[in-house]
């Protein structure tokens, strides 16, 4: 009994087995049916391979059962064993088994259409070449019937491949037989309907094919357009999933007698509650059980009766351990197809610390008060920055409208001088206002690029030197010699040139301007494992401790500046210009004894050193 089962569940092993291997060869088994990242073209490469295989397989099966037939005929019936059906039989055999050794190559899986030719030509054509070689041709029908039959069956991919494999077959026996003399047909009726026969299987073979791969192509995209709408109602649902679950305000559905019939995560959070789980097993009678004030739930079921809807709905409720809180509801009815209400959904906010941010509100009106004054600080200076250059190029127009004629050439000269360097003055300080402008609205334009930053420094201070008095000296002091270590020698960094120049040229020119006509000022620039250091001192007037705080806020002024011009605008743009590039900048000062100013820049992984200079 024991063995009897034992066969039949070996026997279905085989079965299934089979039925595996059948089933394979219309699927494409290394993406799992999935169509996802596979195109038409490939998925037809996939499917030519595993047919090939197939094909090839069964053509070998059945021409070593025939080699088998013909050895029981030479053993039992004493029948001629080497004749030319066996001659056939072993080159079609043999044809096949490199076909099918092929077809495990790269090459073979590069060049499947050849090994398509190759099934009609191990069927075939060696049959047709060993007849030209005997001078025994004659037509055989049935074998090209069933060869083209089963390419067209088993292998119904490339209609191109199938009229190729039939032209060879056939021009090869009526063209090359031809030309050797052999007779290829006898001129009778029967040869005319042997070759219309012919035709009508091959035309219907063919067609055969070509709706195949159109229908295989039309069901290729349109199981690739399900698998993509699946993927993306699957994607769709778990995003809508995703935000109820994960909301951060509370959702609910609730039916009209005060049950929940769901909620999230955020909701049980507001009321003091574990899981959604908990709160609606928790909380049967909401009326009762959350509002402080029961007729606010029957306010709220009036409200919705009559509007469909809820917005800003506030009330205090209880949290699961007692203590009270307000929240926001916003909720809409769900009705039936008959108008019923069967259902309300909605949000909760938990508004408890709106209701008590008096100290908010105030810092709130503080902060208003603040640009209101920083506004009335900036019409201010606007309006004295302006008034003095406007008046100064208005009285030097005029000057030169009435009195010019009496003036010579350089005089004339020296007041059109004052109206272009007032001019440039009005510039820049229009420039400083929108370059605070863009650095609010975080649209200061950056476009940092490879540079030599001592090579820069050093000329910007020598270009600054020009023009001021002899006993002001700015000085540059370059890097102290390192190691040749390409990690702490940079000779060039990433930064935006425009913008430190704008930097540079704003700490400078007010290092220039608060020192005393004999001070000294200097810049130094310094290197270490990730940063730039540019170090800048003077002899100046120094910053009282109580303004360093408020230094890079716009139009705040030092109060020992005295008369000297200026708007409280460049140490705003040089922080945001500092920021930009990714640095911070320090400010030291002592009243009297001068002002230290460090800018630090990171440095770029993209940075060049001397070593690679060379090697480029």
């Amino acid at each position: 009994m024991l063995e009897t089962l034992r066969n039949k569940f070996t026997q279905l092993r085989i079965i299934q087995g089979l039925f595996n291997y059948l089933k394979s060869v219309n699927v494409v088994p290394e993406y799992d049916n999935t169509l996802k990242h596979l195109s038409y073209e490939r998925w037809r490469h996939n499917f030519l391979l595993v047919r090939l295989h197939l094909a090839f397989s069964i053509g070998i099966c059945i021409y070593s059962s025939a080699i088998f037939i013909n050895l029981l005929r030479f053993i039992l019936w004493d029948e001629p064993f080497l004749d030319q059906n066996l001659y056939l039989q072993i080159f079609a055999s043999l044809g096949l088994l490199i076909c099918l050794k092929l077809l495990k190559t790269s090459w073979g899986n590069q060049h499947l259409g050849v090994l398509f030719l190759g099934l009609g030509v191990s069927l075939q054509l060696s049959k047709q070449i060993i007849q030209t070689a005997h001078g025994n041709v004659k037509p055989d029908l049935f074998a090209w019937v069933l060869t083209f039959v089963s390419q067209a069956t088993l292998i119904p991919v490339q209609l191109i491949w199938h009229l190729i494999s039939q032209f060879i077959i056939l021009g090869y026996y009526f063209g090359i037989n031809k030309l050797f003399g052999h007779k290829i047909i006898p001129p009778n009726s029967d040869s005319l309907m042997l070759l219309l026969f012919l035709f009508w299987t091959c035309l219907i073979c063919n067609l055969s094919v070509y709706l195949y791969e159109n229908l295989q192509r039309t069901w290729f995209n349109s199981r690739k357009k399900l698998e993509q709408a699946y993927e993306q109602l699957t994607v769709t649902e778990a995003k809508y999933r995703s935000i109820f679950e994960n909301s951060l305000e509370g959702l609910f559905q609730s039916t009209p007698d005060g049950r929940f019939i769901s909620a999230n995560s955020a909701l049980a959070g507001i009321y003091g509650y574990l899981s959604p789980e908990d709160l609606i097993q928790n909380l049967s009678h909401i009326p009762d059980q959350i509002y402080v004030n029961p007729k606010r739930r029957q306010e709220f079921v009036c409200l919705i009766n009559q509007q469909g809807t809820v917005l800003g709905f506030e009330s205090q409720v209880y949290r699961a351990d007692g203590s009270i809180i307000w929240i926001s509801e916003n909720a809409r009815a769900i009705r039936d197809s008959k108008g019923k209400i069967i259902a309300y959904e909605g949000d909760v906010k938990d508004i408890t610390q709106r209701k008590y941010s008096e100290e908010e509100i105030q810092k709130a009106l503080h902060k208003e008060k603040e640009l209101n004054q920083l506004k009335s600080r900036f019409v201010s200076m606007i309006s004295h920055e302006f008034r003095t250059p406007l008046t100064t190029i208005l009285a030097s127009a005029e000057a030169l409208e009435h009195y010019s004629y009496k003036w010579d050439e350089d005089k004339k000269l020296t007041y059109l001088r004052r109206i272009q360097t007032t001019v440039h003055h009005l510039t820049e300080l229009l420039n400083d206002v929108l370059l605070i402008g863009q650095g609010e609205a975080q649209k200061i334009p950056f476009h940092p690029s490879l540079m030599n930053l001592e090579t820069f420094c050093s000329s910007l201070i020598q270009e600054m030197q020009i023009g001021l008095e002899d006993t002001k000296q700015l000085h540059f002091v370059p890097p102290e010699p390192q190691s040749m270590d390409s990690l702490t020698s940079p000779t060039q960094v990433y930064l935006d040139e425009r913008l430190l120049r704008h930097i540079l040229y704003n700490l400078i020119g007010n290092a220039i301007k608060y020192s005393s006509p004999v001070g000294n000022i200097e810049l130094k620039l310094d290197y270490n494992q990730s940063q730039a250091i540019l170090t800048l001192k003077d002899e100046g007037i120094g910053i009282p401790k109580e303004d360093q705080s408020h230094l890079f806020e716009p139009f705040h002024r030092a109060k020992n500046v005295g008369v000297i011009p200026g708007t409280g605008l460049g140490l705003t743009i040089v922080k945001k210009s500092v920021e930009l590039q990714g640095g911070m900048i320090q400010v030291q000062s002592k009243i009297g004894l001068g002002t230290t100013v460090t800018v630090i820049f990171p440095l770029s992984g993209e940075r060049i050193t001397d070593e690679q200079n060379i090697s480029d």
